[in-house]
C-alpha cells in the first residue's frame, strides 16, 4: 500500500480562518486565563482549577450542592465530586444533609476555606486586568452581557448522536 501523500501547496478554499472565527478566539481567551489561574491557586496554596472553581461557587453562594456546582461550571459531576473530596479533607469545607432530603448535601466554607478564597480572590481577579485595559468599564459589561447571550443561545446538552 503507498502513503498518502500530504497536500501541501495550498490552502484548501474552505478552510476555516481561526484568526477570524470568533469561536476559537473565545476557546484560545478561556484558556489563558484558566492556565493562568490554574497557575496561581497551585503556587499559592496547592489546589487545581477544578478545586478553586469549586472554593468560589461555593463562596459565591454558600449551601450549593454539589449537582449545583456541576450545573454552573464547566466540570462534569465527577471532577466536581474529587474536587469537592479534596476541599472536603484539606478542612475546606464542609458538608451538611438537607433538611428536606436527606439525599442531599449543601456545601460551605469553613473558616480556613474563607481565609483560602479571600486570599486567592485578588491574585485571580487579577489574571484579566492585561485585557481590561483595552475594555472601558462599560465594553466590559457589554461584553459579560453578550457572552451570556451567546452561551443561552448554545446551551450545554448533548448533541443527537
Amino acid at each position: 500500500m503507498t502513503e498518502p501523500k500530504p497536500i501541501t501547496a495550498r490552502t484548501p478554499p474552505d478552510a476555516l480562518r481561526l484568526d477570524e472565527y470568533w469561536p476559537y478566539q473565545v476557546t484560545v481567551l478561556a484558556d489563558r486565563i484558566s492556565r493562568r489561574t490554574a497557575a496561581i491557586v497551585k503556587r499559592e496554596a496547592g489546589l487545581n482549577l477544578s478545586q478553586w472553581r469549586v472554593l468560589a461557587a461555593i463562596a459565591e453562594s454558600p449551601g450549593r450542592t454539589a449537582a449545583d456546582v456541576v450545573m454552573m461550571t464547566p466540570m462534569d459531576k465527577g471532577i466536581v465530586s474529587r474536587a469537592t473530596k479534596a476541599l472536603l479533607s484539606g478542612g475546606y469545607l464542609v458538608r451538611e444533609a438537607s433538611q428536606i432530603d436527606g439525599r442531599v448535601s449543601h456545601l460551605y466554607l469553613t473558616e480556613a476555606g474563607a481565609s483560602l478564597y479571600s486570599g486567592l480572590r485578588p491574585a485571580v481577579e487579577a489574571v484579566p486586568q492585561a485585557a481590561n485595559l483595552h475594555l472601558s468599564a462599560k465594553d466590559q459589561a457589554a461584553f459579560c452581557r453578550r457572552l451570556k447571550e451567546l452561551a443561552a443561545a448554545l446551551p450545554d446538552t448533548e448533541l443527537p448522536g
